[in-house]
């Protein structure tokens, strides 16, 4: 029984490795499917904004990104359940990725062009809790290169919401800083899932925590 637990964790857990194949979609949609389109100057949700006459930064497939957004962030969220089932940080971190892939459901439920108000809205938790969700699950791992990995791409998810936030409206530059904010959980969410399988497959416990103790080991009989 707990090693069927086990394997159903593991593919809980599967759900985030297919993250990055959103960036794949996203910028190939960009080049095929948008027109006039500027990775580096539109946002993301105008790959998911239908053109009118003349209009460029959108896309002719708007559909399918849109689709893209609903797909990954269902996903995603299906990912943290395991996460959930923790206390604390952990149970924290669950929620925040949740948070923000339901956010990237409502974005595809809600395009920018028929619903922009609704859509500001369901957007916002993207930048606000994948980010802090990213910063807080490095810090959770033991010390190590999956630790080192996440701090550096929260740093980078930080560094571009501010950018983002500041460059909003801007004619040059956006979608650069947006991406900045939004790529590095998509990179990040296969490596953390990598990292639990292992653990999970192996049976082994958390190290200590810098400052802590370890784990409580079973006494050895006289003489072992």
């Amino acid at each position: 029984m707990r090693r069927a637990g086990v394997a159903g964790r593991d593919l809980t857990y599967a759900a985030w490795l297919a993250q990055p194949a959103y960036l794949v979609t996203e910028a190939g949609l960009a080049v095929a499917a948008g027109v006039g389109y500027s990775l580096r100057d539109d946002t993301i949700s105008a790959l998911g904004t239908a053109c009118g006459p003349g209009e460029v930064g959108c896309s002719s497939a708007p559909g399918l990104m849109n689709a893209a957004f609903i797909g990954f962030g269902l996903l995603q969220a299906l990912g943290a359940v395991p996460l959930l089932r923790g206390r604390g940080r952990r149970a924290l971190v669950g929620w925040l990725w949740v948070v923000a892939g339901l956010a990237s459901v409502g974005v595809g439920l809600l395009p920018v062009d028929s619903h922009p108000g609704a859509h500001a809205v369901v957007a916002t938790p993207v930048f606000a809790a994948q980010p802090l969700a990213l910063l807080l699950h490095a810090r959770t791992l033991p010390p190590g290169p999956f630790r080192r990995a996440g701090l550096v791409l929260a740093t980078i998810a930080l560094v571009g919401v501010a950018g983002f936030v500041a460059l909003l409206g801007a004619d040059v530059g956006v979608g650069l800083a947006e991406r900045a904010a939004i790529w590095p959980a998509k990179l990040w969410l296969p490596l953390v899932a990598v990292a639990t399988a292992r653990r999970l497959r192996s049976g082994r416990r958390p190290g200590p925590r810098p400052g802590g103790t370890a784990p409580a080991t079973r006494p050895t009989a006289p003489g072992r």
